[in-house]
């Protein structure tokens, strides 16, 4: 048994193994059914030790397929910490080449900066720094350079005065006078600073009501020594003028005869206090963002602000004013229209308003413009092109224009009462918006590479000055504008059509048969054609040939009836788009297109059966056409003669 299980197994391990050959042996070699038999236990046998063998190996690989899997994710997991090293090795390694060239920088610019600088050497070198010159006394003890931490970490210069600290940047202009920029002025009154436990190198300065500026120094040391700089100045500072510093109010004569010398000193006392306060009380106005009442406070301390006394205080306290008044002028000219309570109706004005009581005449036009613009753009974006062109062009010409004219109305309105003149703003803001709508409108009417219909394109532009002609009743005339910016689209227009015209007449002057024009007289063909040639008083009927039926004959070849009604449709469009500064090109186009068409006249054959034909054409274009189109152009397009057409008559004549 064992022999034959040794030989059928050899048998199907072989390669080369044939069933239908094995089968077909056995059935040879055996002599009954029972040894066939026998054959197929040997062979169940035989596939039940393999099964269980395959089984077996099935198992043991899949151990080992796990043991491989969790040594890869370990060395998955060794080369990650790998990685992490090595990307802080080179983090590492430029912090330190950018501390160096920050160092070697630092190193320059303190060259032109230095301790023991006064403050008028300090304004020379920074760019804004002039209002340190408003208090007297002013003097600085300490500045350096910082790295001022944000949104984006940015190299600053820190200057620490006696009363203030005022932050710089380098300027990126080598040419300048100035090394630096101001960027902030802080009162040291105003500021807490703060040591910040958690970064070694970092010190934090919060002004009230809701500024704070985040420094990092180069060393522990030098932040150690900021804080405690600023912290002793302003210990001196409290020290010097106290919690509430003395100033007095210069009293006019009247205000000295109104009452006694005692109740005159008691109520400037109590201005003066009230001045005092003033600057904590608009911090707290412009942290709630009461706009309103701060512009109030102002306007009703401004009397007792021109009276402030020139010695003692009165010059710091006006400083703090001033500076809460650019801070509040500032967020009134920062507010966004586009959305938010701004938006639209009166809470629109109140910002602009805000400004013109503060006196601020510049920023709330530039505010009033701004918003202006804001809601036109978005008015123009909620028109849908839909339709022809010429429907869309005058939605679009309409919305602009009319919006602009009572744009104009209430610039009028709300400006009227200031001293300064305004109106040069509107117009400056109107010739930008108007260059905005220029560029729309060109790339709508005047698209890149390709060509509208014909006599669409001077129709919009007709569409567009009529609007535009509703700035008149401001007294704005911006139809020379409106042509400077139109101009090249207009050029470009009156090229593509030109050369349209020249291609086909060349086309047509290769088909021409010189043959009479028929046409059928219930068509309305025929009219069209008179009504055509009216417009410049040219009779058709004398060239006109009748016969009894339905037919009318007109002796003209057919290559001139057709450049007569594309060459009409270009003197219209023209006409409609003309101006100043297209007139000698499209005089050079009208020539070039004339010329050409009369010239192919003096080239037909000589036959004599096209005679009539030709004879009649070439008289029509010389004697007719010609000179029409002249008269046309001198009455109604140029307004001035053209004789570089009329020469076309000339030449002809002598050919």
């Amino acid at each position: 048994m064992s022999e034959h299980w040794e030989h059928y197994e050899n048998k199907l391990k072989n390669e080369n193994f044939n069933p239908k050959e094995f089968v077909q042996q056995l059935c040879k070699n055996l002599d009954n059914a029972q040894d066939l038999y026998g054959v197929k236990k040997v062979v169940e046998g035989i596939k039940q030790t393999h099964a269980t063998d395959l089984k077996k190996n099935v198992y043991k690989n899949y151990g080992q397929f796990i043991q491989t899997s969790k040594e890869i994710t370990y060395l998955e997991a060794e080369m990650y910490k790998l990685g992490h090293l090595l990307t802080e090795q080179k983090a590492l390694i430029s912090s330190l080449t950018d501390d160096n060239i920050t160092s070697e920088k630092n190193e320059a610019l303190d060259i032109s900066i230095t301790e023991d600088m006064s403050i008028a050497k300090i304004v020379e070198l920074v760019q804004g720094a002039a209002v340190l010159h408003d208090i007297p006394g002013r003097k600085m003890i300490h500045n350096g350079n910082l790295v001022e931490l944000g949104e984006d970490e940015r190299q600053i210069r820190l200057f620490l005065m006696n009363d203030c600290i005022m932050s710089a940047a380098p300027t990126k202009s080598a040419w300048m006078s100035e090394a630096y920029k101001m960027v902030d002025l802080l009162e040291l009154k105003n500021v807490t600073i703060m040591d910040v436990q958690d970064q070694k190198l970092c010190f934090k300065i919060t002004q009230y009501p809701a500024n704070m500026f985040l420094y990092r120094a180069e060393t522990e040391q030098k932040k150690i020594e900021w804080v405690s700089l600023i912290k002793r100045a302003q210990q001196d500072l409290k020290e010097a003028v106290g919690d509430r510093p003395d100033i007095e109010l210069k009293q006019s004569r009247d205000e000295m005869m109104e009452g006694t010398w005692e109740e005159n000193q008691r109520r400037a006392k109590f201005r003066a206090e009230a001045l005092l306060e003033l600057p904590e009380q608009l911090d707290v106005c412009i942290a709630q963002r009461d706009f309103e009442n701060a512009v109030r406070k102002l306007r009703d301390a401004k009397p007792d602000i021109a009276k402030l006394d020139q010695s003692n205080h009165g010059p710091e306290i006006k400083a703090r004013i001033d500076s809460r008044l650019r801070q509040l002028t500032d967020m009134l000219t920062e507010v966004n229209m586009g959305s938010g309570m701004y938006a639209h109706g009166k809470a629109s004005k109140k910002p602009v308003k805000q400004l013109l009581l503060l006196e601020k005449v510049t920023q709330a036009t530039s505010l009033f413009l701004r918003n202006k613009s804001t809601n036109l753009k978005m008015s123009i974006r909620r028109i849908k092109m839909e339709g022809t062109m010429t429907l869309y062009i005058t939605k679009l010409s309409q919305t602009f224009f009319t919006t602009v004219a009572a744009v104009g109305t209430e610039f009028k309105a709300v400006f009227s009462n200031t001293e300064a003149g305004c109106m040069p703003s509107y117009v400056s803001w109107v010739e930008s918006e108007l260059e905005w709508f220029a560029d729309m409108f060109s790339r709508q009417v005047f698209p890149q590479g390709s060509v509208v219909g014909h006599g669409v394109a001077g129709e919009c532009v007709a569409i567009a000055l009529k609007f535009a002609d509703q700035l008149s009743t401001n007294g704005l005339d911006i139809s020379f504008l409106m042509h400077r910016l139109l101009q090249p689209g207009i050029s470009e227009t009156l090229k593509r059509n030109h050369i349209q015209i020249m291609e086909a007449s060349q086309l047509r002057a290769k088909e021409e048969h010189w043959k009479k024009c028929e046409f059928n007289r219930h068509t309305g063909d025929i009219k069209k054609l008179d009504d055509l040639l009216k417009t410049y008083n040219v009779d058709l009927s004398k060239y006109c040939v009748s016969t009894g039926d339905d037919k009318i004959y007109v002796t003209l070849c057919h290559s001139v009836i057709s450049f007569v009604r594309s060459f009409h449709s270009y003197l219209l469009d023209a006409k409609k788009m003309y101006n100043v500064r297209v007139k000698k090109q499209l005089i050079d186009s009208i020539t070039s297109c004339l010329q050409f068409q009369a010239f192919q006249l003096k080239l037909a054959p000589p036959d004599e059966d096209i005679r009539t034909v030709v004879t009649s054409s070439d008289m029509f274009m010389n004697k007719e056409f010609i000179p029409a189109v002249i008269t046309f152009l001198e009455t109604q397009v140029t307004q001035q003669p053209v004789p570089q057409i009329r020469n076309i008559l000339d030449t002809n004549d002598m050919l």
